[in-house]
């Protein structure tokens, strides 16, 4: 059974959230949104727990990765891998997953097509130039379809802007770091412009983790003379990495971790979108056309795959079983996709406080991908690859993807202070494959479907309950459904899985009940607890002596959380910001050939995180600040068995990790403003991420300080 036991932290933060005084300067629930119902709506009217981050904060933390950001919204842990790269993966209502189960937009477009899904697509969004960021936290698929189980995550970005700016940023730091960033506007009576550049280099602090990276965002917002007005946005980036930064040894984690794990790592990225908003405003309603274009280009060696590239003997549990080559899937990946779609909505008003909100989104992607086998000819006797050669097409196919999705979204008052809130979305999606290989199959580790086109039919819905106890505080009560289809790769880069192409979707069914408000004039609050479902989980086993890879629906697993944010101002001149989750990631049902999991926690699930923020703005700072953040990852098990098997509670079991960031802001006149911050203060040893195979352990960046300078003309 699961306890949701609250450590000190969390008892601290409810206990200040009680003891705070009357009447908001601002109110929580009147926290404008759009990511939710696709709608501007306030977050009174939403049954869902979702985070917000502003363009205010977005420009004071100025972040160079994602983890930055939104890891200050309680429940949301996103991942910087690669040793402080720009690689990311998410824990929302998940552990760590590299897998399809979070959905990624730009204004409310998928960054990618649903079955050509990567875990680090927010590398390919400008998180820095953007407007904010809001994150629907549990399922959301009855809105926005596949991939929506542990989140959804929507980036603002390109919205019309408000006044003229032109403003130049320029930034260095340890590790050869530097980011020159313009952000510009011009607001006319029908026509604003906005145009927003950065440029990164990066170092890196370990060897062969140097990335470079530029972003270019560009708006046009038109308002015609009728009822019309239109916001076209076109986003690009490019980020060219080496991938040096994978996992290593304990003995090197603990004692060299500056040195590169696989030195042949190499991620080239580069991804566009282009879309225009056309809104109508109707005499009950609104109707928004919103046709878009991108296409998303992605090069890498599979550093996970590379393992040693030597014939190992046998494992100690399968004596008999024959010496064997480790690396039988290494690879380099080729891919990409180019997609042309659009979201039709219409929203009605149905008396005062009642809607309906119905549309259809249609997306037509073109993909493919190509895979060649590497070999590993360096004569070092290290476990790390200091060289290598192609040997052949592992896969070479393409696909096109096709799927149209009807959903209504309806809100209806009750009485008073009760709200009903109910959608339903039907998918229906296909996949037409095609090999590009002419000979014949014959590796039984690299399996290649026949030419064929898949069908995938799915119905999601949802229905919400929302209570007003005051003006000033609501509650919800919410179920919601959702779905992933098997991903592009899943079904035809078939590793050894002879039935790939029998895959079906993941399901997941999820029941979250939540409080939120103000108490007082200075303090807002937050509770959400929450149990979630997945059923069909696609499990994936890799071959402990081949590397080889399999996929089945053989995984059930049951996710259980609660997530509490407190923001509290102490005085005139200091804030405070506290989140906080714990959690419960376990297998429900999960079998593959190392053993039965059942019953056991997930590997790569930290138990809690939390985040504390404190931030002093006196005036002497010309409107600068100094802020301490303080972050904690509790501990998780390596690997699925659950077992120390050296009875050190150390190499099987993750102890978590907690540290300290600086950060601090000067305005040295209306013009100027220099500012600072020092990243891991205390100088901790911490791993970003950890394997089961070695097992490994990613080391994360020392301490860190930077150094820059922003001219407002």
């Amino acid at each position: 059974m699961f306890s949701l036991r609250l450590n000190r932290l969390s008892l601290f933060m409810l206990a200040a959230s009680a003891s705070l005084a009357a009447h908001a300067e601002h109110s929580k629930l009147e926290t404008v949104l759009v990511t939710a119902t696709r709608d501007t709506q306030s977050l009174s009217d939403i049954a869902a727990s979702v985070g917000v981050l502003d363009q205010d904060t977005l420009e004071k933390l100025n972040p160079t990765h994602a983890a930055e950001l939104m890891n200050r919204i309680p429940g949301v842990n996103i991942v910087q891998l690669g040793s402080s790269g720009e690689g990311v993966a998410a824990a929302i209502r998940q552990p760590v997953s590299y897998g399809p189960v979070y959905l990624y937009l730009e204004n409310g477009v998928p960054t990618r097509s649903a079955g050509f899904f990567n875990h680090n697509a927010l590398y390919e969004v400008n998180s820095a130039l953007g407007n904010g960021v809001e994150i629907i936290k549990g399922p959301g698929s009855a809105l926005y379809g596949s991939d929506a189980i542990g989140a959804v995550v929507n980036s603002l970005s390109g919205q019309p802007p408000e006044e003229d700016r032109a403003s130049l940023s320029m930034e260095v730091g340890e590790d050869d770091w530097t980011r020159l960033q313009w952000r510009g506007a011009a607001v006319g009576e029908v026509d604003s412009y906005t145009l927003n550049v950065s440029a990164s280099r990066n170092g890196g602090w370990r060897d062969n983790t140097a990335a470079d990276r530029q972003e270019l965002l560009a708006s046009w917002f038109h308002q015609f003379d009728g009822d019309w007005q239109v916001n076209s946005v076109f986003s690009a980036s490019r980020v060219n990495m080496e991938t040096g930064g994978s996992a290593l040894g304990a003995d090197d984690y603990h004692n060299t971790p500056e040195r590169a794990g696989n030195k042949i790592g190499f991620r080239d990225v580069s991804a566009v979108r282009v879309s225009s908003a056309f809104d109508k405003t109707l005499e009950n309603g609104q109707l928004s056309v919103t046709p878009y274009l991108r296409s998303n280009r992605l090069a890498y060696i599979a550093t996970w795959t590379l393992n040693t590239g030597r014939v190992q003997p046998p494992p100690p549990w399968c004596p008999s079983c024959p010496a064997a080559l480790d690396s039988q899937d290494a690879h380099i990946n080729d891919d990409g996709h180019d997609s042309l779609g659009i979201l039709l909505k219409l929203r009605r008003d149905i008396g005062d406080n009642s809607l309906v909100i119905s549309g259809v989104d249609i997306d037509q992607s073109f993909g493919g991908q190509t895979q060649y086998y590497i070999e590993r000819n360096d004569n070092d006797p290290g476990q790390y690859w200091l060289s290598y050669r192609r040997a052949g097409k592992l896969y070479d196919y393409k696909v096109a993807f096709t799927s149209i999705s009807p959903y209504v979204h309806s809100e209806f008052q009750l009485a008073p202070s009760w709200r009903l809130t109910a959608g339903l979305r039907y998918d229906a999606i296909r996949y037409d494959y095609e090999d590009n290989i002419d000979a014949a199959n014959t590796d039984p580790n690299h399996l290649r479907p026949e030419d064929q086109s898949l069908d995938y039919h799915h119905v999601s819905p949802k229905l919400g309950l929302i209570y007003d106890f005051s003006p000033s505080i609501n509650g919800y009560l919410a179920y919601r459904h959702a779905f992933r289809i098997p991903s592009s790769g899943q079904l035809f880069r078939s590793g050894s899985t002879v039935d790939s192409t029998e895959l079906k979707p993941v399901q997941a069914d999820s029941l979250e009940v939540g409080v939120r408000g103000n108490l007082g004039r200075r303090s807002s609050f937050e509770v959400a607890v929450y149990t979630l479902r997945k059923e069909d989980d696609i499990l994936s086993v890799q071959d402990a002596g081949s590397g080889a890879r399999r996929h089945s629906n053989a995984g059930e697993t049951r996710h259980r959380g609660i997530e509490v944010g407190v923001e509290h101002r102490l005085t005139a001149q200091w804030d405070i910001g506290i989140a906080y989750s714990r959690n419960q990631h376990r297998f429900e049902d999960w079998r593959d050939r190392s053993g039965d999991f059942s019953g056991n926690t997930m590997p790569d699930a930290p138990s809690s995180f939390s985040h504390l923020h404190l931030n002093y703005h006196p005036a002497w700072l010309g409107g600068g600040f100094i802020e301490l953040e303080a972050s904690h990852q509790g501990a998780h098990w390596i690997d699925e068995s659950n077992a120390d098997d050296n009875n050190d509670g150390d190499v099987d079991r993750y102890k978590g990790h907690s540290l300290l960031n600086l950060r601090g802001e000067y305005a040295v006149s209306p013009q100027l403003t220099v500012y600072t911050r020092v990243m891991n203060l205390a100088d901790k040893r911490y791993a970003e991420t950890t394997s089961k195979w070695g097992p490994g352990f990613t080391p994360g960046r020392g301490r860190t300080a930077y150094l820059g300078a922003r001219m407002e003309f």
